[in-house]
């Protein structure tokens, strides 16, 4: 069924373009091949606090163990080829290739530039896979979100100093950035 017959339909039935039926009869819009799908909205995550975008490697092991699903085994999951995608004050979001499970506590190890080593706990919250481009096509990865548990007092501290350093950079940053684009008053650079 086409777009144009499937908005006809939905003419002769009375719901309008982008409408749902009452959310009390338990509907819910779900978007059609082709629709421009919103990013998720982040006053409807309820953050506290910001998040800031930034890559870094980093090293997690589960502190709880892990059953394997085929032998039954319990053992401890180790990766070092992680990397976070954005960090704030209560959370991190990492791209990994094996994630945890949710609710599982994860002992991370960050390392911000110009900085040792910075080990805190998280506990995983949510996940869901993503697609990373690559040379021979698409890849799957999982994103996941660790709520930070806590750590060490120093570290935590680091954490928190490091943090603040990345987004008062990235502020300055983009304040910067207009007034390179724009040209002087005399119209020569």
């Amino acid at each position: 069924m086409s777009r144009t017959e499937r908005t006809r339909e939905q003419a002769r039935a009375g719901i309008a373009q982008g409408q749902a039926p009452a959310a009390e009869a338990g509907w819910r819009r779900i978007p059609l091949a082709g629709d421009r799908v919103r990013e998720r909205d982040t006053a409807a995550q309820r953050r506290a606090d910001e998040r800031t975008p930034l890559a870094l490697r980093i090293q997690r092991s589960s502190i709880d163990p892990v059953r394997d699903s085929v032998t039954g085994e319990l053992f401890y999951d180790v990766a070092d080829d992680d990397e976070t995608t954005n960090l704030s004050r209560r959370g991190l979001c990492i791209r990994c290739e094996r994630p945890p499970e949710i609710g599982a506590r994860v002992l991370v190890q960050l390392r911000f530039p110009g900085e040792a080593p910075i080990d805190v706990v998280g506990l995983a919250r949510w996940s869901q896979v993503a697609f990373v481009p690559g040379e021979h096509g698409a890849r799957a990865v999982a994103l996941v979100g660790l709520e930070l548990l806590g750590g060490a007092p120093r570290a935590l501290e680091r954490y928190g100093r490091a943090l603040g350093q990345l987004a008062r950079s990235a502020a300055s940053d983009d304040a910067a950035a207009p007034d390179s684009a724009v040209a002087s008053s005399g119209g020569r650079r």
